[in-house]
């Protein structure tokens, strides 16, 4: 009869040296598992093992922010510049209404006031 396997035991080093070279760019965990003849899961449980025991800083941290392209803020500008322009002839003369681009909701809401 052969002898049940004992579990195998590994350093906090060892662990950590895994969980590091897991973290590079272009890393497969899969790869680097087999490679050091590990089941992947357990890999994988030693990762979210090291980001649980993280240190977390108490200071705030300064996070890239993409920032968009000055061409939106000119393109809402030009809108604001541009304006509807209604005229209603009516017997006491014309009515003329200007109303802006940016809030063509607004003016569809008077005309259906004046409208009905």
């Amino acid at each position: 009869m052969e002898a049940p396997r004992k579990r195998r035991r590994f350093t906090a080093k060892f662990k950590a040296r895994i969980v590091n070279a897991c973290q590079q760019p272009d890393a497969s965990v899969a790869g680097i598992a087999m490679a050091h003849a590990l089941n992947a899961n357990l890999v994988h449980k030693w990762i979210r093992e090291a980001r649980r025991s993280a240190p977390v800083s108490d200071t705030p941290a300064f996070v890239p922010v993409p920032i968009a392209s000055t061409a939106a803020p000119v393109a809402t500008q030009r809108q604001e510049a541009e304006r509807i322009r209604l005229s209603l002839p009516s017997p006491q003369g014309t009515v003329t209404i200007e109303w802006p681009v940016s809030d063509a909701q607004g003016c569809r809401t008077l005309l259906r006031e004046l409208l009905s």
